[in-house]
């Protein structure tokens, strides 16, 4: 990846000067205007031979366009951060920004330095990159200060990721990369979206580097770590990507995959065959029932004691009041040892709570969780399950600001 990382560098000034549009204008022309900040069309052409040069992609005419509207609209919304930062009297150091850069090019197996004397070389001044970079970080510390206190991940959402992953433990696990583009106006909508999808895997067929194309042209949170998503299982993406997924073997690019706002292109890293295995901690309370009439009266007073009965340890008390209700001890099990009918009922049940009823030969029961235990490799703890989420809402708050910001700002486009 080093050799044709670099070789493309080399190539990108031969063949760059056939760029139409604002990059045939003089250096110092005027691109785009920001509110009260310009973007020249020197800093468009830097961004293009940047973008050229990173990612390796094919050039053409057809993929010239698509990168120049992609780089000015990337300069549009890092000047409207870096203004929104200004506001807060955000300060980021030549040092910091130093760092990122650094930490960005060795996260892809490259020399900071030998990078920067290529780019040079060519013609393409690592202030482009720096640029990016600055915005990144102020972009982030506007949203951590902005939501992030007030972001509040409940143990409920925590519980519920939990029960979804417990249910799928013993499923395969994925690791896996995104590329999302949104249909916005400016590309043409998901008709544009879908075009753009097409492009990156045409260009990931031509050797470019998926997680460089992520960096650039992707609009997920997970861009700045070059679309990487990491170690998933079913049920915890949309059902679009689970989907698709399943169909997909390591190593893979899935098609594009249209979702509400936009579409993704997803990576498939790796596949693990899951050695997981959920162990419960369980007891039934049940009633005997023999007509159907009796077994339906007995699930609304099940469904009514939801709720109400909320501990392992004090449930024979608690059901004492209840002549005709009965409790039994089931003991540990694992979730191989359940069928697929009780283990959808405990997806959806926290520990200490009872599930929606099941009904028995002799009656109606419903099952209470005392504790839930995985094992095995990839499993998340609390604290990643929080953080995941946390970033989740995170990422949505700072695409809603964004949006706002560039709705009620004022963009010329020359």
């Amino acid at each position: 990846m080093k050799s044709k990382f670099l070789k493309s560098m080399i190539a990108t000034t031969a063949t760059i000067g056939f760029t139409s549009g604002a990059l045939a204008q003089t250096s110092h022309s005027i691109a785009a205007v920001v509110n009260d900040d310009i973007v020249t069309t020197h800093d468009l052409r830097q961004r293009v031979m940047f973008m050229l040069a990173t990612t390796g992609v094919e050039r053409t005419e057809e993929s010239l366009q698509r990168i120049q509207a992609q780089a000015l609209r990337n300069l549009v919304d890092e000047k409207i951060q870096v203004q929104e930062a200004d506001k807060y009297e955000q300060e980021i150091s030549p040092q910091e920004i130093d760092r990122s850069v650094a930490r960005l090019i060795g996260r892809n197996g490259l020399d900071p330095q030998e990078v920067a004397q290529r780019l040079a070389s060519s013609g393409i001044s690592l202030n482009t990159l720096r640029n990016q970079v600055k915005a990144e970080i102020a972009w982030q510390r506007i949203t951590n200060g902005l939501y992030g206190s007030r972001i509040r991940i409940s143990d409920a959402q925590i519980n519920e990721t939990l029960n979804r992953l417990t249910a799928n433990a013993s499923k395969p696990s994925y690791n896996v990369a995104e590329i999302y583009i949104e249909a916005t106006p400016d590309i043409g909508g998901m008709e544009g979206a879908m075009e753009g999808g097409k492009a990156m895997i045409a260009q990931v067929a031509q050797g470019a580097p998926f997680k460089l194309l992520a960096q650039q042209f992707s609009s997920a949170a997970s861009a700045s770590n070059g679309g990487v998503v990491g170690w998933v299982r079913e049920g915890e993406l949309r059902p679009e990507l689970d989907a698709a997924l399943l169909q997909m073997q390591p190593g893979s690019l899935s098609e594009p995959i249209q979702v509400p706002g936009g579409v993704y292109v997803i990576a498939l890293i790796d596949k693990q065959t899951s050695e997981n295995e959920t162990v419960f901690k369980l007891k039934q309370v049940n009633y005997l029932a023999e007509s159907q009439d009796e077994k339906d009266a007995a699930k609304g007073k099940l469904l009514a004691l939801k709720g109400k009965l909320t501990s392992c340890d004090t449930l024979t008390g608690d059901i004492q009041a209840h002549e005709d209700l009965r409790s039994a001890d089931m003991g540990e099990l694992k979730s191989s040892d359940l069928t697929e009918d009780i283990l959808e009922k405990l997806s959806g049940t926290d520990v200490g709570g009872i599930s929606d009823p099941i009904e028995t030969p002799n009656g109606v029961a419903s099952i209470m969780v005392c504790d839930r235990s995985v094992s095995g490799s990839n499993v998340p703890t609390r604290d990643e399950i929080e953080n995941r989420l946390m970033d989740q809402q995170l990422a949505q708050a700072s695409k809603r600001h964004l949006r706002d910001l560039r709705r009620n700002a004022t963009i010329v486009i020359r």
